[in-house]
């Protein structure tokens, strides 16, 4: 009996140990896991940043396409309702004459057929149309017609609601594929260190870049407000979908800014490549749009001597860099 008695302490002594051990190395596999380079790091964040902005590019455009869908389904509804007035109203022109036909028989069926839910039943029938006088069988005909368009119109808003809720989809999809590469490029960067998070912003900012304006060829004075414009945005924040008044993502941007020389463009890289004149890149001059990746999901305003203004990435700010860091696309004229 005392032999069983001291079994008890040994077995919860082994316990213990075993999950000391084990706490050992859980820990000791955790510490033992590869510390992230500040390289690799700013490789990882890079393309994380890349993918963002090819999201927000597409969320840009979805939303223009929602607003387009919207303004057409309002303007719809809005031709269905008149449309239904009119129809409203030439049904009670027709009613008083209407009502004596039927009352004089021989015009039950022509009624039933004006006021039903099948107009092409009646125009087919129309030749009982000719009981009426001329001028009533025109009355009844507007209604048809009038109920015809009416139905068209409807189905055109119909059609056109379909398209707003898909584009509202499309929206919400490319929302979630910024955020969540945003939250994966902020992942990577809270692996780092706090010294080596210093190198990585460091090496992220260009300090210099108000330096490299000098000696840069003078553009069109149309181009010159595009560019002031610009470069007055210089070290305000990249912020995804925005365009101004102080964050900014790379088309809003060059929207906002060639909007001061008279010009409209689109909230897209993609669209505003297709919107103006294509130049060839040993023809750039101050103020041409330069795009980069393919597909197209970058732009920037070229200010001369290889280097432009535009808004990076959550990174970095608005600033100036060599149109060489990104994989050139082509260029436009607006």
């Amino acid at each position: 009996m005392p032999h069983l008695r001291s079994a008890r302490p040994v077995r919860g002594l082994v316990a213990v140990c075993a999950a000391f051990a084990l706490a050992a190395s859980v820990q000791g596999s955790v510490s033992a896991a590869p510390r992230l380079d500040v390289d690799e790091a700013r490789r990882q964040v890079e393309t994380l940043y890349h993918k963002a902005e090819q999201a927000t590019e597409r969320y840009n455009e979805a939303r223009m396409a929602l607003r387009d869908a919207e303004r057409k389904f309002a303007r719809a509804q809005k031709e269905a309702s008149a449309q239904q007035a009119t129809v409203a109203d030439l049904q009670r022109t027709v009613g008083a004459f209407a009502a004596n036909a039927y009352r004089n028989g021989g015009m039950d069926q022509t009624l039933q057929l004006v006021f039903s839910d099948d107009p092409e039943a009646f125009i087919a029938r129309a030749a009982s149309l000719d009981a009426l006088s001329s001028r009533e069988a025109g009355a009844l005909r507007k209604v048809v017609e009038a109920r015809r368009e009416l139905q068209a119109n409807q189905t055109a808003a119909a059609q056109q609601l379909a398209v707003v809720e898909a584009q509202r989809k499309a929206l919400a999809a490319e929302k979630a594929e910024v955020e969540k590469n945003l939250r994966a490029a902020r992942e990577v960067l809270n692996r780092l260190e706090a010294k080596e998070r210093e190198r990585f912003d460091r090496a992220s900012r260009d300090g210099n870049s108000r330096n490299l304006l000098k000696n840069l060829p003078l553009p069109n004075p149309r181009a010159a407000k595009a560019i002031e414009f610009a470069l007055a945005q210089i070290g305000d924040r990249y912020v995804w979908g925005a365009s101004g008044p102080d964050g900014w993502d790379c088309s809003g941007l060059t929207m906002a800014a060639w909007s001061k020389a008279g010009v409209s463009l689109p909230h897209s890289s993609r669209m505003q490549f297709a919107t103006g004149d294509k130049i060839p890149r040993s023809e750039l001059e101050p103020g041409d749009l330069v795009y980069f990746y393919s597909p197209i999901s970058h732009v920037g305003i070229y200010l001369g001597n290889g280097r432009m203004v535009h808004a990076p990435n959550p990174g970095r700010r608005v600033e100036i860099a060599p149109i060489s860091q990104m994989p050139y696309a082509g260029a436009t004229r607006p």
